[in-house]
């Protein structure tokens, strides 16, 4: 009973967005196919007169006068009369497919906003491609930012790693080319390391920069993999905060059996690794605004999971966009030939 009350209400509902659906295919059509059939439609009438629909004459009420045929509407005669009812007809088909382009540029414009045509991905992250290292020596590794085409402002790095065979010590911003820091977390439970920092406007253009180091310690032997996760990001800084980052790249070092000296242990603890303070000013450029009491793991895999689902809108909202420049592109070379 339940279900016979609710379905009556649910048609109306359908009915709208199936309307809503098949109006949004029939207007891009319209847009792509609208000046051939303008030009279609008078050929269509000297070869077939009484098959081509006066549009005007359907929507008047019979025995009214059509404004286009200039003759009182009769159901068997549909169809135009005169040439110049045929100039109308094609002139409202011109007016409606300029309606509908004007759609197309509106949606091409809010799809812009939403990010789309992307910034090309043309941004990696470069780490050193070999090392080895002793039990407990402590080592840097850089995180240098190349192939930058366009300015950025903001880096996330979420680097992981084998957390029985590594740990982090610390994450030293000292000669990075940002200087604002909202994020430094360090996770050795798990293997997870961020940072995520930036500069204001007009953001960092160069061939490459360096964006921290990230200082590991050898725990235990054998080969060890580091690599850079999917929430990572380079944003760019063209008003829309696009992410050019193009790939995720991976290193393994080898940590040798042999463990370094207590002599060597202790001027390892010796190496100044610049302290954390909440809001601290470090070198009088870098403004430092993160606490380091966040435990870093299950987010960033929420993170990873979440940017997943997202990929199949995605590849459909770039299809729109490429169809909707292809669509103002072909109208733009039909006003070109009027010019």
């Amino acid at each position: 009973m339940r279900s016979s009350i609710l379905i009556p209400g649910l048609k109306p509902i359908i009915m709208v967005i199936l309307a809503i659906v098949i109006s949004w295919f029939l207007v891009h059509l319209l847009a792509v196919f609208g000046v051939l059939l303008m030009v279609a439609y008078p050929i269509w009438w000297f070869l077939a007169p009484d098959k081509v629909p006066c549009f005007f004459c359907r929507i008047q009420k019979e025995g009214r006068l059509c404004f286009s045929c200039g003759q009182v509407v009769h159901a068997d005669s549909l169809y135009p009369k005169t040439f110049l009812s045929i100039l109308i007809n094609a002139g409202l088909i011109l007016i409606v497919s300029c309606i509908c382009v004007g759609f197309i540029f509106l949606e091409s414009k809010i799809l812009f906003k939403l990010g789309f045509p992307p910034t090309p991905k043309t941004v990696s992250f470069i780490i050193p491609s070999k090392g080895q290292y002793r039990l407990g020596e402590v080592f840097p590794m850089k995180i240098d930012i190349s192939g930058i085409k366009v300015p950025i402002n903001a880096v996330q790095a979420d680097v992981g790693f084998e957390p029985h065979k590594l740990e982090v010590v610390d994450i030293s911003t000292g000669d990075s080319f940002a200087n604002i820091f909202i994020q430094k977390e360090i996770n050795n439970e798990v293997g997870y390391a961020r940072l995520t920092g930036g500069l204001p406007n007009p953001g960092f253009f160069a061939d490459h920069g360096v964006f921290g180091t990230i200082f590991f310690k050898g725990i235990s032997p054998g080969i060890v993999k580091i690599e850079f996760l999917p929430s990572s990001m380079v944003l760019a800084n063209d008003g829309r905060g696009t992410n050019v980052l193009k790939d995720l790249v991976s290193v393994s070092y080898l940590i040798l059996p042999e463990r370094i000296s207590e002599k060597e242990e202790a001027m390892q603890k010796t190496i100044s690794i610049e302290s954390v303070v909440l809001g601290e000013k470090s070198d009088g450029t870098q403004m430092k605004f993160y606490e380091e009491t966040k435990v870093l793991g299950a987010e960033v895999e929420h993170e990873i999971q979440q940017q997943k689902k997202l990929n199949l809108l995605k590849v459909f909202l770039e299809c729109l966009e490429e169809f909707n420049r292809f669509v103002l592109s072909l109208w733009e070379k039909v006003f070109d030939l009027f010019r």
